[in-house]
């Protein structure tokens, strides 16, 4: 898949911007009386790299994703249904579809969100998507992935990434990122928000349970094509949370009046 093979490859980052910010980390003092103090200029330096990465990941995706206006059109008004709950994201949230038979979806340094038609393959409604966004969209308030990263190689070494000829490394990084995915303290804070966000936009929380269990493997299933699953721990509690907050919802539902059959018939692999 183009997508994986570019991202592996990626990112021969700005050696000017790179130099800069690992220069910033080499100068300031390894150890620190103000805890407050290093907490805000590792938030900064890690801002400062993101915005590098960003731009390089954005490129790469965009090769691969669907541009068909019937797509686009569908992402496009979940994601405004959701984005007045979302938060403030560092980034504009942006969303790619990828037509492929894997089964996944990642938010990527950036707040760049790619969702595989082989993912909306199993779903069965908007509302389904909608939750999958949801959660995907806490990563990237969250900023998750660069948090992954980091505790991937840690920060010094991260920014010495940015200086530039360490391409390899640093697609082996993002390529971890994708088959590993976020930690289980990652992804229940993303659920979390993610049904806090559908309940307030009208969604159905139980429609986060719902599209969990249909992303979860049959007997037999080919589990290297379900990287979904696999990236995701515990699979059975993250329903029953959702299921729970469901029960608790007292909200008045407004569908996402989008033609789910018509959508999906535009993918390649679900035919």
């Amino acid at each position: 898949m183009r997508i994986l093979r570019e991202l592996l490859l990626l990112v021969l980052l700005t050696a000017g911007v790179g130099a800069g910010v690992f220069a910033v980390w080499y100068w300031w003092p390894a150890s620190s009386s103000n805890d407050a103090q290093t907490r805000q200029h590792e938030k900064s330096l890690l801002g400062r790299a993101e915005d590098t990465f960003r731009e390089h990941v954005r490129e790469q995706v965009s090769l691969d994703a669907v541009r068909d206006p019937e797509v686009t059109q569908v992402t496009s008004a979940i994601q405004a249904r959701l984005a007045p709950s979302v938060g403030h994201a560092p980034y504009a949230i942006e969303i790619f579809v990828v037509d492929s038979a894997t089964v996944n979806a990642v938010c990527l340094p950036g707040a760049i969100i790619v969702v595989y038609s082989g993912l909306i393959r199993r779903l069965e409604s908007p509302e389904e998507l909608a939750a999958i966004l949801a959660h995907e969209s806490a990563h990237a308030v969250h900023r998750d992935a660069m948090q992954a990263l980091k505790r991937e190689v840690g920060m010094a070494a991260l920014l010495s990434l940015m200086g530039g000829g360490q391409d390899a490394l640093t697609g082996r990084l993002l390529q971890r990122l994708i088959s590993t995915g976020f930690s289980r303290q990652q992804e229940l804070a993303a659920d979390k928000d993610a049904l806090r966000v559908l309940g307030a936009s009208g969604i159905d929380p139980g429609a986060l349970a719902q599209a969990l269990r249909h992303i979860k493997p049959a007997a037999g299933e080919d589990l290297r094509v379900l990287q979904y699953v696999s990236t995701h721990p515990g699979l059975d509690e993250r329903v029953q949370l959702a299921e729970a907050a469901a029960a608790d919802w007292d909200g008045k539902v407004l569908p996402l009046q989008l033609d789910w059959a018509a959508f999906k018939a535009r993918f390649r692999f679900l035919r």
